[in-house]
């Protein structure tokens, strides 16, 4: 597996990269962590022994085509009020009723959908290997509007009601009109020559944009012109070579409390002040996982297998669960007064969000969860690698 260097990301070379080196480094970076020399070192555990406190119930599954290969990222599902949103390695993009899941429409595209989708204000967003953003009517799947972007867009974008906010791999923000698709404004700043595959998430919130790039780098951005309010780099390059100084941010940040929550691959997990971007603490732990968090605890599921409950206001350890080491989890998710997490082997992980014990299992499929399940209420949204998706909800044991 080789990783991109930056300076190749562009003209002809693009496409290419993208399919073959790039993408195999993101899939394979839990190998890469600790121990570059020996791709093979962590042997994941076996299932642990214990004892169930919930049943799993699972309300409904359905077919979202063809699922994931090594060149899609993660293609995340979206989930509204009353939809869920889901796209495939060959770019159909679908829509199910929330409640049952029955299948609303099925959009065919020849898009090479790349990050994951975001769905809001009536539309769908999505991104591709060949920089173009793209909208969707969110209630038949037809296509709004097209723009073609600076470079390939690896992360799922965000929209607002009045904008639509697409990352991509050379180191931008681009804000585009939600009706028009007409540019609005950029941000650039520039990156390292070694990346990890992939990108975060903008997220909006009371006037602001915060992201973060390759290099451990977060900024502030004002919403409506794109002005940096404040830069902060959350981690430093360490090491000779330049796959050890490789750190990089591959995981949504979480914007909440006061703070700015996000981790690095080879790096931190951090926490800045949203209003200037001080340092409130930082812990090495290395992560290109999503976070989630709930009543001032951050759940981080690291490169190792280790999942961690820390608390968001001082950086400490509250408990450590070590029995799914290895597994190749997904980023985690909060359901009820639990923590979700998601498995190489199809299976879902519950734990206790007070100690991090183990208290309920699931397999969704026989094929590897690759993107973190998503909340929505007290139901979970899991898209398998091989494209089944199905909602869950938990039932407590008599």
């Amino acid at each position: 597996m080789q990783p991109l260097k930056a300076s190749q990301a562009s003209g002809g070379l693009r496409r290419s990269l993208t399919t073959r080196g790039l993408v195999a480094l993101v899939a394979g970076a839990l190998v890469l962590t600790g121990c570059s020399s020996n791709p093979n070192a962590i042997e994941p555990n076996d299932l642990p022994d214990f004892d169930s406190a919930y049943k799993v119930k699972r309300l409904w599954k359905a077919n979202a085509g063809d699922g994931m290969d090594e060149t899609s990222i993660k293609l995340s599902p979206a989930v509204t009020s009353q939809q869920v949103f889901a796209a495939d390695v060959h770019g159909q993009v679908y829509a199910f009723n929330r409640e049952d899941g029955d299948r609303q429409w099925r959009k065919k595209t020849e898009d090479r959908i790349s990050g994951g989708l975001f769905a809001g204000y009536g539309k769908v967003y999505y991104g591709t290997r060949e920089g173009e953003a793209v909208a969707l009517s969110a209630e038949d799947g037809s296509e709004l509007w097209r723009r073609q972007l600076s470079s390939e867009i690896l992360s799922a974008p965000t929209g607002t009601s009045s904008l639509a906010l697409y990352q991509t791999i050379d180191g931008r923000i681009q804000a585009l009109d939600s009706e028009t698709g007409e540019p609005r404004w950029e941000y650039e700043t520039a990156i390292p020559n070694l990346i990890l595959l992939g990108g975060t998430q903008p997220v909006v919130t009371a006037g602001r944009v915060y992201a973060a790039f390759s290099g451990g780098k977060v900024v502030c951005l004002d919403e409506q012109t794109g002005s940096p309010i404040w830069e902060r780099r959350v981690a430093e390059p360490t090491g000779r070579s330049e796959l050890d100084r490789l750190v990089d941010i591959n995981t949504s940040l979480i914007v909440e409390n006061g703070g700015v929550f996000t981790a690095t691959f080879q790096g931190k997990v951090a926490v800045l002040d949203w209003e200037n971007g001080r340092p409130y603490w930082a812990k090495d732990i290395s992560s290109h996982q999503r976070l989630s968090s709930d009543l001032g605890t951050l759940f981080v599921s690291d490169d190792q297998g280790l999942v961690r409950g820390v608390d968001q206001r001082s950086g400490t350890f509250l408990w450590q669960q070590d029995k799914l080491y290895g597994r190749r989890l997904t980023g985690t998710a909060v359901q009820d007064d639990l923590v979700v997490v998601g498995d190489y082997e199809g299976y879902l992980h519950w734990m206790d969000q007070s100690d991090g014990k183990l208290v309920a299992r699931y397999r969704h499929r026989g094929k590897p969860i690759v993107s973190a399940p998503i909340r929505h209420d007290d139901v979970i949204y899991v898209l398998g690698s091989e494209g089944r998706l199905a909602a869950y909800r938990l039932e407590a044991r008599d």
